[in-house]
């Protein structure tokens, strides 16, 4: 039984799949027969490097049919999902390529997530294989919230601990593709091939489905944008699992060719080591990264030159220039998200200035507009709510059909949540979020998840958490309170509450302020501006 077919969401109307295939934006090839081209022209060079191993094409090629006759022979058939969880490595990339060979879709989990989001996600996508290549708390978090939901195996790192019934350390797992035959299982290019997911610990897990065709427009878009190639060697220093590290990170050297140099964990040192190390020309950096980089005291010594391009997201001015003065000579914006990557970026044929300010402009091929509360064109400068459309545009969200049916038009586009400006150029200049989530370094945290969690302590009445800004993360969660005795709520009470509810460590608030009413609309509705206003404002005057 193929348990992650994708269910039935708003169809793509048939025009725009027709007008991306006439212009060769989507094509019938599979995503391993895309990836063994690319092998084949660049068989002995280096695809992946992970500190002091490394694989070239060829070598990742062999290795990734081994995982997925591997796969085979413990069961799995095509279009299974394989849960690749924990950090960036060798052999994470290989169980990537892997699915692909076998025709299996990779559910990606980053390290950080907790066991009952893990868990919530093998249920959801009917995973039969777990892969987790996290540190050893990680793994036994994995190995913990797999337990009792019908794996047929979970692999592990070899140099691990964990044990278990039906667990197998890497090496010995692949062993069992060199007994297997079979050849490279085919699947249509429109079939799902990737799930990206932002899990909450109240609600769905909120899987994003991707097929061939729109993750490797997506890649392939974003490499001809910014002249990827492979001469180039790409620096990824973003978290495994999310959209950054996968769709403009792996998948980079997957279907362009490039040289992938993967970092485990984050360290602005270790980075500027790489960068000098192994000559990075290309990166991916969120506002934490940037910033991290621009305060490091070994910036000014290391040599940078070979950086010549790059995204350096969500930072303003001061900063872009900063970072295009000391470490990478054309720092671009970007606008994207899981559902739609690297949607509006930089092209090396911008005018550098023009992307101070801005997110940038669409992909070619793709469409942006921005449209009022009653779903009508704005004009351009008018602010409104921004909507993306294109050949890498998501699948849609699996089987959540309450939000394939708010967030998917009939016409084909996304509605991003987020409120944005387009001027005559057709740049993108973002102004604030609509949906109700806060972004700490790049990672989504949803405020309706802390504060479910967070009403069933006995002290508190009522609880909304806000966004803070934060000149290194970006944003911060700070939970407003109101208790129920009127005396002050400590943030260590509240970070011992969600800790005893093994409540995932990365949506912690990092604040606490106690107020005796909230300010409200007519319904009642917390009115969120204004009380992060008042936050601010109490703050300030600290």
């Amino acid at each position: 039984m193929n348990v992650v077919s994708p269910e039935r969401s708003p169809a793509l109307p048939i025009e725009l799949r027709r007008q991306y295939y006439d212009a060769g934006h989507w094509r019938g090839q599979t995503l391993w027969a895309s990836f063994t081209a690319v092998a084949a022209a660049n068989a002995g060079t280096v695809a992946f490097v992970d500190g002091d191993r490394s694989l070239t094409f060829e070598q990742l090629r062999g290795d990734a049919e081994r995982f997925g006759r591997a796969c085979l022979a413990v069961g799995l058939r095509p279009g299974d999902a394989v849960a690749v969880h924990g950090r960036h490595c060798l052999e994470s990339a290989v169980a990537i390529a892997g699915c692909a060979f076998a025709g299996l879709v990779p559910a990606l989990l980053p390290h950080m997530f907790a066991v009952e989001q893990i868990r919530a996600i093998l249920a959801n996508c009917g995973a039969r294989l777990l892969v987790s290549l996290g540190e050893n708390a990680e793994t036994a978090r994995a190995l913990q919230a797999g337990a009792g939901t019908g794996l047929v195996r979970t692999v592990v790192p070899d140099a691990g601990v964990a044990t278990g019934t039906n667990v197998t350390p890497w090496s010995r797992f692949v062993e069992c593709g060199d007994r297997d035959a079979s050849e490279a299982c085919s699947r249509a290019a429109d079939d799902l091939a990737l799930l990206i997911f932002s899990s909450g610990t109240t609600g769905e897990p909120k899987g994003v489905m991707h097929s061939a065709n729109t993750l490797r427009f997506a890649t392939e878009a974003y490499a001809r944008f910014q002249a990827i190639g492979p001469a180039d060697t790409n620096l990824v220093v973003t978290a495994f699992g999310f959209v950054g590290s996968s769709v403009l990170g792996t998948y980079l050297t997957y279907l362009c060719g490039c040289r992938t140099v993967l970092q485990r964990s984050w360290n602005a040192a270790e980075a500027l080591a790489l960068i000098a190390r192994h000559r990075i020309t290309h990166l991916l950096l969120m506002p934490t990264h940037a910033i991290d980089i621009l305060e490091s005291p070994q910036l000014d010594a290391t040599d940078c030159s070979s950086l010549t391009r790059g995204v350096v997201a969500g930072i303003d001015a001061t900063h872009r220039l900063d970072a295009r003065r000391r470490f990478c000579r054309r720092p671009y914006p970007m606008y994207g998200m899981s559902e739609s990557p690297a949607h509006v970026t930089g092209s090396t044929d911008d005018d550098i200035d023009d992307l101070l300010t801005t997110e940038g402009r669409p992909l070619p091929g793709t469409d942006l507009e921005i449209r009022d509360d009653e779903d009508r064109l704005l004009p351009v400068g008018v602010p409104g709510h921004i909507l993306v459309r294109g050949p890498n545009r998501f699948l849609g969200y699996y089987r959540n059909e309450t939000m394939n049916s708010a967030s998917l038009t009939a016409d084909g586009y996304f509605r991003t949540g987020d409120v944005g400006v387009l001027d005559s150029r057709g740049m993108l200049t973002f102004v604030s979020r609509s949906k109700d989530i806060i972004r700490r370094g790049g990672v989504t945290i949803t405020p309706a998840d802390i504060e479910a969690a967070l009403r069933s302590h006995p002290r508190l009445g009522d609880v909304a958490v806000v966004a803070l800004p934060d000149p290194r993360l970006g944003e911060r969660a700070c939970a407003c309170v109101i208790t129920r005795d009127g005396r002050d709520f400590a943030l260590e009470e509240l970070t011992q509450f969600l800790e005893a509810r093994a409540f995932p460590r990365y949506q912690w608030p990092e604040a606490v302020e106690r107020f005796d009413t909230f300010p409200r609309t007519p319904s009642l509705k917390v009115q969120k501006p204004e009380l992060r206003r008042q936050v601010l404002e109490r703050r300030g005057s600290q």
